[in-house]
């Protein structure tokens, strides 16, 4: 007897589980309901905000990467916390833009979700992303000497953490979607300790 066909519907019944176990996250808890569990719809800026951090920590990630094996272990420890944490959430927010049917990225100019009609921030007039590095800067990192590269390292990422504090600070305050504040929330109060942290190693550096 040919068990391809009970292996497949057992794998489609396994990817149809772990599919419904991450709407949940994002379901109304208004009790059991029999109608199909739907994701609750989601907002400019639950959407806008999802797509925006991943490009910024998608940077801070490459820029953890380029300077791994060339620091102290103080600044490898933190850059590699950086690192873990930022993938962690990445992955989070992909997962919430696909479960909402929403680009990965955004069709237009970054950072629409947070002009000053809609919330009060400002942006930049160019729609770039707060605290974001040049790739000038970004070259400057992986060419940097082993004097150098620590203090370049947490001299970008500190501004970095500050861009992304903004960006955090407006989704706290405006997503539609509790799970999406709970997130901006928890990276406040991350991005708040590695600044202090990196305070304290540039100071160490004397730089």
């Amino acid at each position: 007897m040919n068990g391809r066909p009970i292996f497949g519907r057992v794998c489609s019944a396994i990817a149809f589980m772990m599919i419904g176990a991450g709407a949940v996250t994002l379901l109304p808890d208004d009790g059991p309901s029999p109608d199909p569990p739907r994701a609750a719809a989601a907002g400019a800026v639950d959407i806008g905000f999802s797509q925006d951090m991943v490009a910024h920590h998608q940077q801070a990630v490459t820029m953890a990467q380029a300077v791994r094996g060339r620091t102290s272990p103080p600044v490898a420890r933190l850059a590699i916390a950086i690192e873990l944490n930022q993938i962690k959430e990445i992955g989070q927010m992909q997962g919430w833009l696909a479960l909402w049917n929403a680009p990965q990225v955004p069709s237009g100019p970054p950072m629409t979700w947070m002009s000053t009609s809609h919330h009060g921030h400002t942006r930049r007039a160019d729609g770039v992303m707060p605290g974001m590095a040049s790739q000038q800067e970004i070259d400057r990192l992986g060419e940097a000497n082993d004097r150098d590269v620590e203090m370049w390292f947490l001299r970008l990422m500190i501004r970095h953490h500050e861009g992304g504090l903004t960006m955090a600070t407006a989704a706290a305050r405006h997503a539609e979607h509790p799970q999406v504040r709970a997130l901006a929330t928890l990276m406040i109060a991350e991005q708040r300790k590695e600044i202090s942290v990196m305070a304290g190693l540039l100071a160490a550096l004397g730089r």
